[in-house]
């Protein structure tokens, strides 16, 4: 008896515990894998024979809940002239900037 009641004890928190885990471990992995890899997918929309330099500074908020207040910053790209990019290479730029913005930040 003193047996099957160790069984039943050991049942009762291994179970829960291991689906427990399972569950969140997989949910873990779908985010990582969904998000793994977006800033280089956005950089696949950058005019092509250039060489880009791109910082992202940004200030962090964990005091608010607000979650538009939360993270603000500066998104910056600029190419080996390290200087501002003219309008005509600043209009082919924003689909990456939107891209970034969309998926990183």
């Amino acid at each position: 008896m003193r047996y099957f009641s160790y069984v039943l004890l050991l049942g009762a928190f291994y179970i829960p515990a291991s689906f427990a885990d399972t569950s969140v471990t997989g949910v873990k992995r779908n985010q990582e894998s969904a998000q793994q890899g977006a800033l280089i997918k956005c950089t696949d929309l950058l005019p092509a024979d250039r060489k880009y330099t791109i910082s992202i500074i940004g200030k962090l908020d964990k005091t608010t809940k607000d979650a538009n207040q939360r993270l603000k910053g500066n998104l910056n790209v600029s190419d080996e002239t390290n200087k501002p990019l003219n309008q005509e290479m600043g209009e082919a730029v924003k689909p990456f900037v939107q891209c970034v913005t969309d998926t990183v930040l």
